[in-house]
């Protein structure tokens, strides 16, 4: 498995393909499996049109930007050297806030300096477990099939770990949008 586990430590996952959260105002959403990749991104939902506009504390909106988070994760990751600092911390600031954006860049930073890239995918089983508006916490039993990968001759650097992971993720509704504040996993397997 990836650095990506060096993240953190999580508790539980969802065992369907579907899975429902309440919102703050008590009303339920649906969020679909979804998967992530580095040459396609694919939402949890078809994009909002003038008609139907997705409130920007709902809990489906919480879930888009959860995987929104692994998608952009993915890019910036799979970007060779050499390194932008001011790029980097500026595409950082766009989907996560506090400690996560400093651990993201450092993260990035090691990899660009040793000639390290990720690549692969992500599938996702997202649930919305709780959210106030302010703070929403995610849970994901994830099948992370990324890779970290040597840029000069390609060659895998990591194991890959084929077990999906439960990972929790705290977001925080800070400018107008939801930012990954905090992302952990445990070692135990979960099944969807």
């Amino acid at each position: 498995m990836t650095a990506v586990v060096i993240l953190a430590v999580f508790v539980g996952c969802s065992d369907s393909g579907r899975d429902t959260g309440r919102d703050a105002d008590g009303s339920t959403t649906t969020v679909k499996r979804t998967s992530t990749s580095a040459d396609a991104t694919t939402s949890t939902e078809p994009a909002p049109t003038s008609e139907s506009t997705v409130p920007p504390n709902s809990n489906e909106a919480v879930a888009t930007a959860y995987v929104a988070f692994w998608d952009r994760y993915v890019e910036i990751g799979s970007t060779p050297p050499p390194f932008d600092p001011d790029a980097t911390r500026s595409q950082l600031a766009e989907f996560t806030t506090g400690a996560e954006t400093a651990q993201l860049f450092e993260f990035f930073q090691n990899n660009a300096t040793t000639g390290v890239v990720v690549r692969g995918e992500m599938d996702h089983s997202p649930t919305v477990e709780s959210n106030d508006g302010t703070v929403a916490v995610v849970r994901d039993c994830m099948d992370d099939r990324t890779g970290a990968f040597r840029v000069a001759d390609g060659s895998r650097i990591d194991t890959d770990d084929p077990a999906r992971r439960p990972y929790v993720a705290t977001l925080r509704f800070e400018g107008g949008t939801w930012k990954v504040e905090r992302i952990t996993t445990e070692p135990e397997p979960c099944t969807v």
